[in-house]
């Protein structure tokens, strides 16, 4: 026996290695195709989380849009004497355009009442105004229904208004 049988049947890493090194065998076709499949699952999935992570975006953009246009509404309504004629009862719709170029619904329903009906010792007149701020490519609510409570007492600063 040589030398170099001895070394084979001793069975040591190199000689495995070198032997499966010369073997003709190899991945096969099947092998290949699922592992293809793992990696496409892989790619497909990571692609469907950054359009879900888009449309979370886009979506939040569209509503701090419409909060931003509510917010301004609303400061408007606050900057006005509470016998102005855009503080009437009844309900308005009006086009505006966001800071993000689209186009929004703007409902605005104001509606007067008394706090003193609930036992509160509030004012004797008071509006509430509700916006409801919707897409208008799409008639789908984006924010609201929103309202905020306005005394007369608190808008006019007289005498006559806070008489209660």
């Amino acid at each position: 026996m040589s030398a170099a049988a001895v070394i084979d049947l001793r069975g040591n890493g190199r000689s495995t290695l070198a032997a499966r090194l010369r073997e003709e065998t190899g991945l096969g076709l099947i092998e290949l195709l699922i592992s293809l499949l793992v990696l496409n699952l892989g790619i497909f999935a990571t692609m469907g989380a950054f359009t879900s992570g888009a449309v979370a975006i886009r979506n939040a953009s569209r509503v701090s849009t419409a909060s931003a246009l509510a917010d301004k509404k609303i400061e408007a309504f606050r900057g006005m004497s509470y016998s102005s004629p855009s503080f009437a009862v009844g309900t308005t719709t009006a086009n505006q355009t966001g800071a993000d170029g689209l186009s929004y619904s703007v409902t605005t329903a104001i509606t007067s009442g008394s706090q003193l009906t609930t036992g509160y010792q509030g004012s004797t007149a008071v509006k509430v105004v509700t916006l409801t701020i919707n897409d208008a490519a799409t008639g789908r609510t984006v924010y609201g229904p929103a309202s905020t409570t306005f005394s007369q007492c608190a808008q006019d600063l007289t005498a006559t208004a806070c008489s209660t």
